[in-house]
């Protein structure tokens, strides 16, 4: 409920803000056209920049080009002013020379030491990191930590599913004195009790994808994401407009797990009386799961109109399958999160033979912990970090916005900040 509250009071700032990140940039835009106009010879335009300035250690700028590709609109800002500064200073910091060779061996090795004699250690702790979203995550987490020169040392676990292995995880790096931990909780308020234990012992806990759970900024530093309920609500209004009556199913991840109920428990009222959800299951993210999940919902209910769901990519490895398995046309609506290539480009082949089919997209948010990360290091220097850390939601229509960008891997997301050149050599095609 806390996160309820903050979130309204976020959605009544969003016209002052709002005003206020347009306004910045229009005077940028400004500048830039003034400094690039009125001459014959071309010359390449400066960036456009958005700052609302600087503090504890940080520039709260980012290039505007690189805020539009990561949130598909450079004002999708957060509402509230010091919330806004944490995420330009955390995506500003993308366009920042690391190492990157040094960055690929920290993510192949699960850990590494920055070289920079840096005092400080942070840790991605996860209980589970087993497919492509948790992966490029992890990547940025890296790519964030090498950012920070005082960084020494970058630790990465991953529980692999089990909840007693999470717990150990996070002890252990507690016992080890970290100095900030990035998280995201797959078993929810299972996970509060270790993640209580690290802030009292001073150390910082920020969870990303919106990683909910009880008490953020006293239980924990913040929570870094879009509001699942709008999300939840996003997805209705293109479910009432698409498919008006029939059935529909949601798919999650883990039980529990406060990014899926976060979504479907705002979901399923907003829709229309003559929509049914006849079938909410978990996949843990699993595209092997997806195919057996679609596969017996189809079976129960073969008239499925619509699918909402996380996961872009295990849509595409599981649930094709499954609708090909079962001898069906995949022509539903669907309403995902992420913007997975995969899932854009399968979509683009199958609409020229299945026209009815549909689908609206989030940006995937592997960006969201580079945010949660420096929004850790500010608190370190001192400053006062919200609880909650919202961001505006523009669901996409892949008809009018290709998510199948062309030279990025098929497991990849394009709204990650990730450089092109590092993620083929993550994954080699």
């Amino acid at each position: 409920m806390q996160g309820r509250r903050e979130s309204g009071a976020s959605r009544r700032r969003p016209l002052v803000a709002g005003t206020l990140t347009i306004l910045v940039l229009g005077v940028t835009l400004g500048l830039v056209s003034t400094s690039s106009g009125g001459t014959s010879t071309a010359k390449a335009k400066p960036a456009v920049v958005i700052s609302t300035g600087k503090g504890f250690g940080e520039v709260y700028a980012a290039k505007a080009s690189t805020l539009k590709k990561t949130l598909f609109k450079a004002t999708l800002l957060p509402a509230n002013k010091m919330s806004r500064n944490v995420a330009l200073a955390g995506l500003g910091r993308a366009d920042k020379k690391v190492n990157y060779n040094l960055a690929l061996q920290c993510w192949k090795n699960n850990g590494c030491s920055t070289g920079t004699g840096g005092k400080l250690t942070v840790a991605y702790i996860e209980q589970f990191g087993e497919n492509v979203y948790r992966q490029m995550s992890h990547m940025e987490f890296i790519l964030q930590a090498l950012s920070y020169p005082q960084i020494g040392k970058i630790i990465y676990k991953s529980a692999h599913s089990d909840l007693n292995q999470g717990i150990a995880d996070f002890k252990a790096a507690i016992a080890q004195k970290v100095s900030a931990i990035v998280t995201y909780p797959d078993f929810g308020d299972a996970m509060l009790p270790v993640m209580k234990e690290a802030t009292d012992a001073g150390i910082p806990v920020a969870t990303y994808a919106w990683g909910y759970v009880t008490g953020p900024g006293k239980n924990y530093l913040t929570v870094v994401g879009e509001y699942t309920c709008n999300l939840g609500k996003a997805f209705a209004a293109a479910m009432n407009k698409q498919v008006g009556s029939g059935d529909i199913a949601f798919m999650g991840g883990f039980p529990g797990n406060p990014l899926s109920e976060g979504w479907q428990k705002c979901e399923k009222p907003a829709l229309n009386s003559k929509i049914d959800v006849v079938a909410t299951e978990p996949t843990n993210w699993d595209p092997s799961k997806v195919q057996s999940v679609v596969a017996g919902i189809l079976a129960a209910h073969p008239n499925i109109k619509g699918w909402s769901y996380e996961y872009g990519g295990g849509m595409a490895l599981g649930a094709v399958a499954a609708y090909k398995a079962a001898g069906k046309p995949f022509n539903p609506v669907l309403t995902l999160r992420t913007d997975d290539v995969r899932m854009g480009c399968m979509y683009n082949d199958l609409k020229k033979s299945n026209p009815g089919l549909k689908m609206y997209y989030y940006t995937s948010g592997n960006t969201q912990i580079r945010v949660a990360l420096t929004a850790a290091m500010m608190k370190l220097k001192g400053a006062r970090i919200p609880p909650t850390i919202v961001f505006p939601i523009a669901l996409q229509d892949q008809d009018k916005r290709d998510s199948c960008v062309k030279g990025y891997p098929q497991d990849a997301s394009a709204t990650s900040l990730i450089p092109l050149s590092l993620l083929h050599q993550m994954y080699p095609s």
